[in-house]
């Protein structure tokens, strides 16, 4: 058992610092204690095969993976990119599948109504006013997945996206009104600083 304990805490060593993480960031990915992933690395205990489950399903290993004398190092490492690379692979396609879903109804309803009505509203109304949603749905996919800059890239998507549907009814109703954009200066000031991305320093 001392063994298993060694060998689990030189694997979830390696893991780790493969992954780029602290030993806080794992406890937090588990949902455990900093200080029990600890007592882990040095070898002191080890976890229930509930906890080696989490553990393997975030790495992207098995728990016959953890619990195994690894004698090439090079083993770790190249489970542990691959499974990063299944991870982002996944990430990428579960955030690109609702976008690709909702163009594909728009199309269809395009196809079945422009005939009907020939016109640019209708290709407007198909295919302009849906991409808001799509830049909504990338946003929550991005924030899931603390990609910070790219969920600000998609925020800001979707304020301007907004802004040219508003400029499309404004359009069809009245008359077009270019100086609608003017709103989204500040809004996109908004943004930015919320995110970071632009700082007002204080003069002391």
């Amino acid at each position: 058992m001392e063994d298993l304990k060694v060998i689990f805490a030189q694997n979830l060593i390696a893991l780790r610092k493969r992954e780029k993480i602290t030993q806080a960031e794992l406890a937090e990915k588990i949902n455990y204690s900093d200080k029990a992933v600890s007592k882990w690395e040095r070898g002191e205990s080890i976890p229930d095969v509930a906890v080696l489950k989490s553990i393997g399903d975030y790495f992207g290993v098995t728990i016959d993976f953890l619990v195994t004398q690894q004698n090439d190092v090079e083993a770790v490492k190249e489970q542990s990119e691959y499974a990063k690379s299944v991870k982002k692979k996944n990430k990428v396609l579960i955030s690109v599948l609702p976008t690709i879903a909702i163009l594909l109804v728009s199309t269809i309803v395009f196809v079945s109504v422009y005939p009907s009505f020939p016109s640019v509203r209708t290709a407007v109304y198909c295919f302009v006013f849906p991409l808001p949603v799509c830049a909504l749905l990338e946003f929550i996919f991005s924030a899931i997945w603390g990609k910070k800059f790219i969920t600000f890239i998609f925020v800001s998507l979707f304020l301007w996206l907004l802004l040219i549907d508003v400029f499309f009814i404004i359009g069809f109703t009245l008359a077009y009104y270019p100086l609608i954009f003017l709103i989204g200066l500040p809004m996109e000031m908004v943004v930015a600083m919320s995110f970071g991305i632009i700082r007002l320093n204080k003069k002391k």
